[in-house]
Order: C-alpha cells, then structure tokens, then sequence
C-alpha cells in the first residue's frame, strides 16, 4: 500500500521521464480528479493511504497523459471564462486567448436585446459564456459535428443557459441560416494546411483537425462569412471573429469593402486576436 504522498511523487516521477509538459500540475490533477478531493487537499492528507482500485484509477489516467494526451480531455472538463465545461475529443480544448473574443462581445452587446449568431460552436464555449454575461440575448448556435451539438447543448445546461441557446446542426460553407442576425461571432478553423504539422502533438494528434483548420490556406471561413454576410447580418449589425496572429492585414482586406469601423484587438499575449467590423 502508498501513501498519497508516494503517489505524487511517483507520478510526478513518471511524467517527467515521458517528457509531460508541468507534471506535477498534471499530477495533481488526476489525483484530485480520481479522490474528488481539491488540489489543497493533497498536502494536508499526504499520509493518507490509497486503495488498489484508486491507485489503478490514478495509473489508468498517467498513462494517458504520458502519451500526451491533454489533461483537459482525460478529466473531461475544464475552466473558460470563469465556467467550467465538459469536453472531450469531439471539440477543441477552450483556450484563454478566446476569451478576448467573448469579452469583446460582451462589452458591445451589454443589457441589448440582441440576436446573435455562433459558427463552429463546438463545446459550445462562447456562446454559453455569452448567454451567461448578456441576459437579454438569444443565441443561434450551429456546427457540423452532431457529437460537438451535444457537448454544447449540456454545457448550456450546465451552465444555466439552456433556454436562450438554439444549437443547429449546419454547414455554413455550403448552407445559411433562414434568418437575420443583430450579431455575427466565430472562431473558424484558420490554421492553414501547411502549419498544422508544425503543431504540437498535443494539439495535432488528439484536437479535432475540422475545428483547427480548413485544410487550405486558413482563410476559407472569413472569406465565406463576408459572402454570406448580406444574408445573415442585419444593417447596422456587428462581426466579431478570432484570427490567427498573422492574419490581421490579410483579414482586413477581406472586410475592408463590407464592414466600417474595423478593429484588430490582441490577446493576452500581445498577438493580434479578434477582429471586429460594422455593417452599416
């Protein structure tokens, strides 16, 4: 039998020697995970002894993550925007740099009684921490995948938000929505053929490639909504879109003959991040 201390360090240990990105962190995240305990929870039980089935449970877990795969995937939930949300490999991991595209939105929308449309919505992130913020907004929500629709529509559940969000099963390269929207708002896949391969594997092997890139240049999602945009924006109505680091001035020019009052905002990192414009 191990104490939870023995435990830690063993894991700790092991990821280590896999090459694990932050492998205590990972560490005490499986452990909380498997004892329902918190993170503190472990340095003020480090006596405690664990069963065999928990300490199979704690392996079963490290040994995912030793191949990689990320710990937000094998625990199958994680933090955006201050709310927690189930995911697993049918969505793209939330990341924090998204959240400069929520708050933009929010700011702009406010207490505004507005219809707003998501494309790619996938775990259903910025449309359900949109709901949550802007109480007077309905929100129509689509995306290709009916395993991502799901994700999402618990994750409104979850959350508390599920009467304001219609999630729809579309492709927008191909179809439109039968209605107009006050806003338009997406974090396509713009990460073009040629870089994907230079990703992370973490990202790579187990993120899904739909939702990171077009499988061309990156740029085939911004270049439709501009085309769809006089049948899905209402005048006066507003775009709000994440971009890649180095796609701001290639972006505009897409834009630059549809949309007024254009914005390049950066992330926390200082990259250029969303994009926003006006149809007026």
């Amino acid at each position: 039998m191990k104490t939870l201390l023995e435990i830690l360090n063993l894991s700790v240990e092991h990821l280590q020697k896999k090459g694990v990105d932050e492998p205590r962190l990972s560490s005490e995240l499986i452990i909380t995970h498997v004892l329902n305990i918190k993170r503190l929870d472990i340095y003020l039980q480090f006596e405690r002894v664990l069963s065999d089935e928990e300490i199979s449970k704690i392996r079963t877990l490290l040994k995912r993550r030793s191949e990689l795969e990320p710990i937000q995937y094998i625990l199958g939930e994680t933090e955006f925007y201050g709310l927690k949300f189930s995911v697993d490999k049918s969505v793209l991991i939330p990341r924090s740099d998204t959240e400069i595209l929520v708050q933009t939105a929010v700011e702009y929308i406010g207490d505004k009684p507005l219809n707003v449309f998501e494309i790619g919505t996938g775990s259903g992130c910025i449309a359900v921490s949109l709901a949550k913020k802007c109480k007077n907004i309905n929100i129509t929500a689509c995306d290709i995948s009916d395993q991502a629709l799901r994700i999402a529509a618990s994750n409104a559940k979850l959350n508390g938000v599920a009467d304001r969000i219609k999630f729809i099963n579309l492709d927008i390269l191909k179809k439109v929505p039968d209605e107009k929207f006050d806003v338009i708002l997406s974090n396509p896949p713009y990460i073009s053929k040629i870089v994907i391969e230079s990703l992370d594997k973490q990202v790579k092997d187990f993120e899904p490639l739909e939702a990171l890139t077009d499988g061309g240049d990156g740029l085939s999602f911004y270049r439709r909504i501009k085309e769809i945009i006089p049948e899905i924006l209402k005048q006066g109505g507003s775009v709000f879109l994440e971009i890649g680091y180095d796609q701001a001035e290639t972006i505009k020019s897409i834009y630059e003959k549809s949309l007024k009052d254009i914005k390049i905002l950066r992330d926390y990192s200082g990259n250029n991040r969303v994009f926003s414009g006006k149809l007026v």
